[in-house]
Parts: structure tokens; sequence; C-alpha cells
């Protein structure tokens, strides 16, 4: 049997740090796409305007204004009182969480403090399959188990999360075999 988990941390080990603060980023979108129907519209867009400034930072290897006037509009779409305590709104926290994974490093730099330890992509990957988890266990029919029902959502997260980074990588050998062509090509082969 294939432990999707198990078979996740294998390869977030062989990725690069640019390339896992990537994943990180997609990894949270898919969550954002799942929960789509309950999550603000202003917090959502505020969502994906902060993964796209996120990317770029990435690519840039800097932290760009745009960056932190993203955050900020995060920020302030999804900040509210609750119950006498703050909170963020849903989708806002996980967003943020996975976007460290690449910028917390841009963002001390730019600050000029020193550089601390990048959040780990496993890491969020793991707490982005138990919100999953945890979304699907409270929209469960009559009679439905909650716990088998959280553990196949939690499964199935893991699951798309990796097949995404299949799809998505490159070699790990850095040579192609010209007998296999790569994603690009076969797409490109595909639209002929």
């Amino acid at each position: 049997m294939i432990v999707f988990p198990r078979l996740l941390v294998d390869l977030l080990d062989q990725v690069d740090q640019t390339r896992a603060a990537h994943l990180a980023l997609d990894f949270v979108q898919h969550v954002l796409d799942i929960e789509r129907d309950e999550i603000a519209e202003s917090v959502l867009a505020a969502c994906l305007e902060y993964i796209a400034a996120a990317h770029e930072s990435i690519d840039l290897d800097e932290a760009h204004p745009g960056l932190f006037q993203a955050r900020e509009r995060l920020w302030e779409a999804a900040a509210r009182w609750d119950v006498n305590r703050y909170v963020l709104a849903r989708g806002a926290g996980p967003t943020l969480e996975a976007a460290r994974v690449g910028t917390e490093r841009l963002v001390d730099k730019a600050a000029g403090r020193g550089p601390g330890t990048p959040l780990p992509c496993l890491d969020v990957a793991r707490e982005l399959q138990a919100e999953v988890g945890r979304w699907y266990a409270k929209r469960i029919p009559d009679g439905a188990d909650e716990r088998l029902v959280a553990r196949r959502a939690r499964w199935e997260e893991a699951r798309w999360q990796v097949q995404h980074v299949i799809a998505t990588e490159p070699s790990p050998h850095g040579d192609k075999d010209s007998t296999a062509p790569s994603r690009g090509e076969k797409e490109a082969g595909a639209g002929a």
C-alpha cells in the first residue's frame, strides 16, 4: 500500500527551499478552492492576491513592496473580533502560514534582521491536511463516522499534494532522458 503522507515527506525532502516555498503556496490555494464557498469573497480575493505576491517575491528573491501591501490588505479583510478575541476569517491563517515558508526570510532580510529558520513546507502540508479533515468532518451526512470522514479527507489531501509535487517537479537527477518527454513537451505535443 502506498502511504501518501510518508511519500510526501520523501518528496519534499528532495526539493530545494525555493520550490518548497512555491509548493506551500500551491497547497494552500488548493485548500482555499475546497473551502471557497465558506470564505468571504473579500477575504478570498485578499488571500489570492497575497499568494500571487508571495510567488513573485520568491521568484525575485526579495520582499517587494507589493508583498507588504498584499499582506496588509489580507489583514484588513480578515481580522475581526469573535467572542472577545481577535481572530482571522477562514482562509487567512493558512494563507499567511503557507507564505511564511518562502517569504519569512525575505521579510527578515528587508527588515535588516538575521536569517531565521524557515517554516518547513512539510509542516504547512500537514496542517493543511488536518484543515481539510476538519472541514469535511463538520459537513458529514447523518450517521457517518466523523473520524473516518476526517481521516479520508486528510488522506485525499495528502494524495493531491503528492500528485501535485510529482506533476510540477523536474527530475531530481537533472538530466533528460531523450525518450521521456517532459510535462511541457507532452502538453505541446498534445496540442499539435
